[in-house]
């Protein structure tokens, strides 16, 4: 069920404003019953002396239960990460019509991996289908049709930045669409388990959490008198949600309801944050305009991400997922924010790892081979010339027999920055092993390479190398070839190294074609 709208429940009969879409009856009959039901069974949990003891298996016991209850699911469970990050263990699941606890299971990331994947780079994992979603479908045969799991809402936790673990709830019958609201309970489990880690953990994190404790008990008690009506459940929603939530008036981006989560983000007094400006905190308006555009299309959008900036003006990486509504006559959009900067730069440093030679820093072997393989279909398809050259060094082997391999890595380096420096912003670069190397020169014939392919030998040749204390005169042999119509990748490589070959025995120091 997907809330359209927020309507006035002091006045049922009353009509709709103009221009918004009439509200589902099951909304207008459910939402503050769910509300309310969902906010006491949290500030119950958040209240719970079990979760400040340091009694690990008691408080997980605790959250799985009221996850289940809450979310009306058959299976709720805890899982954290092990063996560095290659595989979950189960430390308690709750099975709700038998009411019993379970633990001990052990999933490997290299059996789901998918599943995997997603944990790290989503906010939560809402698998409508789990038997056909693509991130939970490796479960099909082994574990969700045997126990007539059909839906599943994953939410992995973070502790200080890192994923530590997930928190799981597993539903049995008829496949079931997640709410919003559902999502972010499910993010509240996680946090709760969050807390209970880090509390057995540290005596300071009981002092934190007593404190947080203080602060949501007075925000819960300000708003108990406001459930009377749905605009008040929602600002309830929003003050407790544990993840940063902002509500915009998208007729002039002005905000009108956040949290305390967003203004800490953001670096903006609470009181403060209300009739900010929205724009100010996108770094770039082009990518706001886009997260817009989706959210006038569809309604609403999931796991957007952009760069924000604070109201200091530190740039961050943050995921959002908005939902279009109406609050107190407006058309608004209710966003939630996530920052995933520690999370994108993982990203980012896995896809270096994954392209780039450790030594030298350029590309790698295999991505220098991907790029050459579109090249040379792009090339034949559309009748493109395209040339690649292979690099060697002159007498290596030597250098590092006589000198030892970190010279020779040190000439490496030095020959990979004279080349880069020499090399046009768009021929591609890379280490294919040992002391040889690829360069592939798209919309480029044999003599514009040749002329490129000499200005790198001179590169290198025309003044030694500064090594330590050692100075060193290094040359490099050249072998060019262009694409012909019929050949393949391997074919072309071949005939440069051919060429390479000549180099070598015309005496060193060539570039041969």
């Amino acid at each position: 069920m997907r809330i359209r709208s927020i309507m006035d429940l002091r006045s049922a009969g009353a009509a709709t404003d103009a221009g918004a879409r009439p509200a589902a009856k099951s909304v207008r009959r459910d939402i503050e019953g769910e509300i309310y039901a969902h906010r006491k069974a949290l500030a119950d949990l958040m209240h719970s002396k079990v979760l400040g003891q340091g009694d690990v298996t008691s408080a997980f016991k605790l959250i799985t239960e009221t996850a289940a209850d809450v979310l009306e699911v058959e299976r709720a469970s805890v899982w954290r990460l092990i063996d560095g990050g290659a595989a979950i263990e189960c430390i308690d699941l709750y099975e709700r019509s038998g009411k019993q606890h379970s633990a001990g299971l052990r999933i490997s990331a290299a059996d789901v991996p998918s599943y995997f994947a997603a944990l790290q780079r989503e906010r939560t994992i809402r698998a409508h289908n789990a038997r056909t979603d693509p991130r939970t479908s490796e479960f099909r045969a082994a574990y969700l049709e045997p126990l007539g799991i059909t839906s599943m809402l994953d939410a992995p936790v973070f502790s200080r930045g890192k994923m530590v673990g997930v928190v799981c709830h597993e539903h049995t019958g008829k496949p079931r669409r997640w709410k919003l609201h559902e999502e972010l309970l499910a993010s509240s489990f996680a946090d709760f388990v969050a807390v209970v880690l880090e509390t057995a953990a540290s005596q300071e994190a009981q002092v934190a959490l007593r404190v947080e404790r203080d602060a949501l008990e007075s925000k819960i008690a300000e708003r108990t008198r406001d459930l009377r009506d749905s605009e008040a459940n929602l600002r309830d929603l929003i003050d407790f949600s544990p993840v940063a939530m902002v509500l915009t008036r998208i007729a002039d981006s002005t905000v009108l309801l956040a949290n305390r989560r967003a203004g800490a983000m953001f670096e903006v007094p609470l009181q403060e944050i209300h009739g900010r400006h929205a724009p100010q905190h996108w770094v770039n308006l082009v990518h706001r305009q886009h997260y817009l555009e989706h959210v006038f299309r569809h309604g609403r959008i999931d796991d957007f991400e952009s760069e924000m900036q604070t109201s200091s003006g530190r740039k961050f990486w943050a995921s959002l997922s908005g939902q279009r509504l109406r609050f107190a006559g407006d058309d608004a959009l209710l966003a939630a924010i996530v920052d995933v900067t520690a999370q994108r730069h993982a990203r980012e440093d896995l896809l270096v790892q994954a392209t780039r030679d450790a030594l030298t820093g350029v590309f790698n072997r295999r991505y220098v081979e991907n790029v050459l393989s579109k090249e040379v279909e792009r090339a034949g398809r559309h009748g493109r010339p395209l040339a690649v050259a292979i690099l060697d060094a002159d007498n290596f082997k030597r250098i590092n027999d006589t000198r030892g391999h970190q010279t020779g890595d040190e000439v490496l380096r030095a020959i990979t920055e004279r080349c880069r420096n020499t090399l046009r912003s768009h021929d591609v670069f890379g280490r294919y092993g040992g002391e040889e190397f690829v360069i592939v020169f798209p919309e480029t014939n044999l003599d514009e390479a040749g002329l490129v392919a000499e200005r790198l030998r001179a590169a290198v040749a025309d003044e030694p190398f500064k090594v330590g204390d050692d100075t060193l005169g290094v040359t490099v042999s050249i072998g060019l070839a262009a694409y012909t119509p019929g050949h393949d990748m391997d074919k072309l490589l071949q005939r440069a190294d051919a060429a390479l070959y000549t180099a070598k025995q015309n005496g060193r120091n060539l570039v041969r074609q």
